[in-house]
């Protein structure tokens, strides 16, 4: 029997930008106490263990808040707080629930494997797509947005699974044969829930006077509100990972036998490769996940640098411009980070908020295709944008200070083994 070949490589993260990989869930006000500026949350199941009936119906109508002085003369303050935040201004909780961080029983916030591995997948697709000429790409374009059912080409309906033929005809029909078989990411090592930060993540939009912060989203036949002042915009809270985290390291491991290797077969070997159907062109793409990931994040930040530079020159002057300066330098500085480390790191980005562009591969085939994508989904309303789309959610680090979310760096950690 052969022995499987496996090379793992282990990398540390570097948050080049805040990350918030979410649950679906909600917390609000039964979760945290504001105080002064400070986000203070609580282990809430054993806060309501010891309370009594009294205390139970004042945190369900008022929420933690009605008993944090119990809390305090209770003893429980210190014993129960995961952690306390500093954050720009309060929410309003009716509107404004926070999003927590995955985390494991601990509340001790990581990165999903899997996560990561969406994102290698993404750049992946990606760089098999880009090596195509037009005639071979054009057989791709059908995928997109469309399923085969009972033999019959189909619209798909349901627009989560809208790109599932693509990455299917690209990576692999059948799970067993998938491509990404051969790249195993472990979930990254957990971290202290108190170096989790809340920060409120804005929507900025692009007209045709420059930017503007999304303040009340369109309801029925109100419209969409708009301000200029991001203190006054609508807020989605996350919590989030950022710059001042360290330690974080991620395995991955490539297997080689599935890439390389050979199998018996009565007298004769037979390549395991081939027995997957994974032609050259498609291992080569997968043995250099690394390069791939690369190559599409200087594409994405190209784009987006060339975007906040056409809102800068639509922008009048003033302090919505601040946001648009701050996106233009981070871009840029990507970039130049890009071009001086791809050779020892890998740049990706994953997590909620990181936008369109970060998620789909649909732009390679050309504008026509997002169009069609654009309105058979029902992505921004029937509100016809070009380029779509006009909205970017930001991170607000507080004052003037703005950051994109989700960008990360991988540097290897010693050799593989």
């Amino acid at each position: 029997m052969m022995k499987t070949l496996v090379r793992t490589q282990t990398f540390a993260i570097t948050f080049l930008s805040p990350v918030h990989i979410g649950t679906e869930e909600q917390l609000d006000d039964h979760d945290f106490v504001d105080e002064n500026g400070r986000l203070i949350r609580f282990r809430v199941t054993p806060l309501l263990e010891r309370m009594d009936g009294k205390q139970l119906n004042d945190f369900v109508d008022e929420g933690l808040a009605a008993v944090k002085d119990w809390i305090r003369r209770s003893g429980l303050w210190q014993q129960e707080k995961i952690y306390e935040a500093t954050v720009p201004r309060s929410p309003n909780w009716r509107r404004e629930p926070i999003r927590p961080f995955i985390a494991d029983p601990l509340f001790r916030p990581y990165l999903p494997g899997t996560e990561i591995k969406g994102a290698i997948r993404t750049a992946v697709a990606w760089w098999l797509l880009r090596q195509m000429n037009d005639e071979q790409r054009q057989k791709f374009r059908q995928y997109v947005g469309k399923g085969q059912r009972n033999d019959r080409i189909e619209e798909q309906r349901d627009r989560r699974w809208a790109g599932q033929w693509l990455e299917q005809s690209l990576l692999g029909e059948d799970p067993n044969y998938d491509l990404l078989r051969s790249l195993r990411v472990q979930d990254s090592n957990p971290v202290a829930p108190n170096r989790l930060k809340v920060l409120p993540v804005l929507v900025a939009v692009r007209t045709n006077l420059g930017l503007r912060w999304l303040q009340s989203p369109r309801r029925q036949n109100q419209p969409s509100q708009y301000t200029n002042d991001h203190t006054k915009a609508l807020a989605n809270f996350c919590e989030c990972l950022d710059e001042s985290v360290s330690g974080v390291a991620v395995t991955i491991a490539s297997d080689d036998f599935l890439t390389e290797g050979e199998i018996e077969r009565g007298e004769s070997k037979v390549s395991v490769p081939k027995e997957l159907r994974w032609e050259d062109a498609k291992r080569e793409a997968v043995a250099n996940w690394q390069k791939a990931c690369n190559e599409f994040a200087k594409t994405i930040a190209e784009l987006e640098l060339n975007w906040w530079q056409q809102v800068k020159r639509a922008s009048s002057v003033g302090a919505q411009t601040v946001a648009v300066v701050k996106m233009e330098r981070f871009y840029d500085d990507l970039l130049k980070r890009i071009q001086a480390e791809g050779g020892q790191a890998v740049f990706i980005n994953l997590g909620w908020g990181s936008g369109w562009r970060m998620k789909t591969v649909t732009e390679i085939f050309g504008d026509e295709t997002v169009q069609r994508v654009v309105s058979r989904y029902g992505l921004d309303r029937g509100a016809g944008s070009r380029p779509f789309p006009k909205t970017r959610k930001l991170a607000w680090l507080g004052g003037n200070e703005f950051a994109p979310l989700g960008w990360m760096k991988l540097t290897t950690m010693g050799g593989e083994r």
